[in-house]
């Protein structure tokens, strides 16, 4: 006997009647939750290139910004105070021009669009909170963003995201309005420092060649919170010579993996010898590991090192991990801890 399709048919029916209501203002969006996001941590990528079909949309559209915690859609942001929303077009995705802001407004999309619109999510100042871009264009919870970026769109000498929205195939205006009706679901985190724990110190360690010796690291992030984190650094006192194997020591990098010694940068200092990885090439938050802790999840993100040692005699090494991570305002910080690997 045919399987019957019931349940796909009141999906739909279910789909179709949100659509209608967020569309008539019966719904609001900022009622629904969409189940409990990921959170999308990690660096942070756009979505793969989806070219733009359908039919074209000029015209007024409302836009309805929704803005929630990344890591527990049931605690919201408020437009305009957290977090502030502004609309641009551009003909060249280069040069930008605002044509409104806020939540609820309307704004009108002219045909040299090409049905593009482009959005901006910044945070004011002395807010803590970052937007979560991955998160923010999942296609399963905004289908019409079409890529993402991170630039000084408005000229003000900081950089912010922008979303590039897809506008055609957009839905009439329903009876009794003049405008067509966009949601907008802006993801965020809130702002959570790291703190690293102090393992104890690595006592008798063989003088024998490849000694595998093992610190466990810790980074601690407070629940539904990320710390963008841009650059790792491991500094090793080195009073003579290098007494370690670089090519089998390694760090395990939350949401990263396994980073080999020899894929940090070398910088022999005075007394210590530097290793630095960097996310990115510049300390931006388009070039950071999001380093995130979901609503109920596990605060600690284990960073362990694998050291090996080639000692001889009593040698004692001071070994320092460093996490230097952005805030908020995009300036820097970093947490350090030092273990000492002694023969």
């Amino acid at each position: 006997m045919a399987k019957s399709n019931t349940p796909l048919i009141v999906l739909g029916i279910v789909v179709v009647a949100v659509l209608i209501g967020f569309g008539t203002g019966a719904i609001s969006p900022q009622s629904l939750n969409i189940g409990q996001p990921a959170g999308n941590g990690g660096v942070q990528v756009p979505p793969a290139g989806v070219p733009s079909t359908g039919n074209e949309f000029a015209g007024q559209l409302t836009v309805n910004v929704v803005h929630r915690n990344a890591l527990d859609n049931a605690e919201a942001r408020i437009e305009g105070t957290n977090l502030v929303t502004t609309y641009y077009k551009s003909f060249d995705g280069v040069n930008f021009f605002t044509i409104g802001s806020g939540t609820g407004n309307t704004i009108s999309i002219d045909s040299a669009q090409d049905s593009i619109l482009y959005a901006t999510s910044t945070v004011p100042s002395g807010q803590d909170f970052f937007v979560a871009p991955s998160s923010t264009a999942d296609q399963n919870l905004n289908p019409r963003i079409m890529d993402f970026g991170f630039m000084d769109v408005n000229s003000d000498g900081s950089r912010e995201w922008w979303f590039k929205i897809d506008l055609r195939d957009m839905p009439n205006p329903v009876a009794g309005q003049t405008a067509s009706t966009l949601s907008l679901f802006i993801n965020s985190y809130d702002y959570g420092a790291s703190t690293l724990n102090a393992p104890a110190n690595i006592t008798g360690v063989g003088t024998a060649s490849g000694v595998q010796n093992f610190i466990r690291w810790e980074q601690n992030v407070a629940q539904k919170s990320a710390d963008p984190v841009y650059e790792y650094t491991i500094s090793i006192d080195n009073a003579s010579e290098e007494k370690w194997d670089r090519g089998q020591t390694n760090l395990d990098i939350p949401n990263i993996g396994l980073v080999s010694l020899t894929e940090f940068d070398e910088q022999i200092q005075t007394s210590s010898i530097l290793y630095r990885f960097k996310v990115g090439t510049t300390a931006t938050l388009d070039n950071a590991n999001y380093v995130t802790t979901a609503q109920n999840g596990n605060t600690v993100h284990p960073i362990p090192m694998k050291f090996v040692t080639n000692l001889a005699g009593a040698d004692d090494l001071g070994v320092t991990l460093t996490l230097k991570s952005l805030t908020p305002s995009q300036g820097t910080v970093s947490v350090s801890d030092t273990v000492q690997v002694q023969e």
